[in-house]
């Protein structure tokens, strides 16, 4: 047995390619090589394995923990977060008035109907009479009108309006024909 397979068991007998070469066991890197392995048997962790066959350090991480590729997909998450929330405003906005002018659909149906509704009472003679004798205190001919007045001890109804009471300087017209001469330079 040579020295370099001193650590590694037998395996079964090989056929193909490389079973002319000997009866040493196919090694670890690719299928059909004859180069033996450089990974180490000590070795636990094969990402410390260096390129020229020995052990190096752990990759290192940042104190956070952060690796490259989380970093890349923060940036995709906040890149896409970012895309959309000015579509979701705009639909959400878009809603509310949405909302809003059915609203004001609603009412304006409502009013056209009642608009229709007083067009067709206005075409009725009999509406039409009845609302100038109630607003215009109409009458027709040959009928006697009647004004009722109110009692003259309730309030509003025949109380005589309040006078005025002249200043001690005088009416107003005094007031103003004295400023007048005022401003004139001549003493009243």
């Amino acid at each position: 047995m040579s020295p370099r397979a001193a650590g590694r068991p037998a395996g079964p007998a090989r056929s193909g390619p490389g079973a002319s070469r000997g009866s040493r066991p196919a090694p670890a890197g690719r299928r059909g090589s004859t180069r033996p392995s450089r990974r180490s048997a000590t070795v636990s962790n094969p990402d410390t394995v260096r390129a020229g066959g020995g052990v190096r350090e752990p990759a290192r991480r940042s104190p956070g923990g952060l690796t490259g590729r989380a970093a890349v997909l923060g940036l995709v998450v906040c890149a896409l977060v970012l895309s959309l929330a000015y579509p979701a405003k705009e639909f959400l906005a878009q809603r509310g008035e949405i909302g809003r002018l059915q609203e004001e659909q609603r009412q304006t149906q409502a009013r056209v109907a009642a608009l229709e509704e007083h067009k067709r009472r206005l075409a009725d003679p009999a509406y039409v009479r009845a609302q100038a004798r109630a607003r215009l205190h109409y009458v027709l001919p040959g009928e006697t009108v009647y004004v009722v007045v109110p009692p003259s001890g309730s309030p509003g109804a025949g109380a005589e309006p309040p006078t005025p009471e002249a200043s001690a300087d005088g009416p107003w017209y005094g007031r103003l024909w004295g400023t007048v001469r005022a401003a004139d330079g001549s003493a009243p």
